[in-house]
């Protein structure tokens, strides 16, 4: 699974993700490969990825923004990403 953020003034392209846990508007949630195609909205938070190597990363999203998932491909796009970790 292939995991891009995109803001303003950063882009990140983040391959082998096991898994990728996002702020909801209704809640945190997360996201698998082979997941149903989904758009969300989200909160400020922080986005938590997990590579197949179990390295974890960490993305700040202060202005929340929006996730797309399809065909194994989570987009993030938001108006500021920041790696935290």
């Amino acid at each position: 699974m292939i995991c891009e953020l995109y803001s303003i003034n950063n882009f990140f392209k983040i391959e082998d993700v096991y898994y990728v846990q996002v702020p909801g508007t209704k809640g945190s949630f997360g996201i698998l490969k082979k997941h149903i195609p989904i758009i969300s909205s989200l909160e400020p938070g922080v986005i938590r990825i997990v590579r197949n190597d179990g390295a974890e990363l960490f993305f700040a999203i202060p202005t929340g923004g929006v996730v797309r998932f399809e065909n194994d491909v989570i987009s993030v796009v938001s108006e500021e990403i920041t790696q935290t970790y």
